[in-house]
């Protein structure tokens, strides 16, 4: 069913709208939540803060953007606002490497030493350019998507993703002249 149909049905007193939103989406809320922290359970603990958040705040949703865009954004803030709290940076364990540089000299590792050397990459990044290289290049979403789902400018998404590219591009860098030789 369309997120606008299940939201109706919830929004009208049938409980099993919002089960339906919950399965339709917990596996996308799950996965961003895992890219930016690198920790299942609390992958799992903040997606159930976010469909929580969702559930007291659904009748407030003005349905300017699409359910999955304000979905993202509130996923976003809960998983900032838990690391901000936590006041540590959580390690990565998974990114897939094709997802963030193409080929190159890392290509004579195996897949696990890549994903290893990019999750170390981005576990460098600041939050907010760690986030636009996830929603883009794992998540697919584009630029509008981006824009609409951390509530800034499409200029600031394209500024943050070149910005995190040459970041990315100045920690891998030595790695790269390392595996070379």
């Amino acid at each position: 069913m369309e997120d606008n149909a299940l939201i109706e049905r919830y929004l009208s007193g049938d409980e099993e709208g919002f089960a339906m939103l919950v399965k339709k989406h917990q596996n996308h809320v799950v996965n961003i939540v895992y890219s930016l922290t690198g920790r299942t359970a609390e992958a799992d603990d903040i997606a159930q803060d976010v469909f929580i958040k969702v559930y007291q705040n659904l009748g407030l949703f003005e349905r300017r953007s699409g359910f999955s865009t304000w979905l993202y954004r509130i996923t976003v803030n809960t998983t900032y606002n838990y690391l901000k709290k936590e006041k540590r940076s959580i390690p990565l364990d998974y990114v897939s490497p094709p997802a963030v540089i193409k080929k190159g000299a890392l290509e004579n590792l195996t897949s696990q030493e890549r994903q290893a050397v990019i999750r170390k990459a981005l576990e460098k990044l600041p939050f907010n350019f760690r986030t636009v290289i996830v929603l883009k290049e794992i998540e697919g979403l584009s630029y509008k998507e981006i824009a609409q789902s951390l509530g800034c400018r499409m200029g600031t998404v394209e500024s943050r993703l070149f910005r995190a590219r040459e970041m990315l591009k100045r920690i891998l860098t030595p790695i790269k002249a390392e595996v070379a030789r």
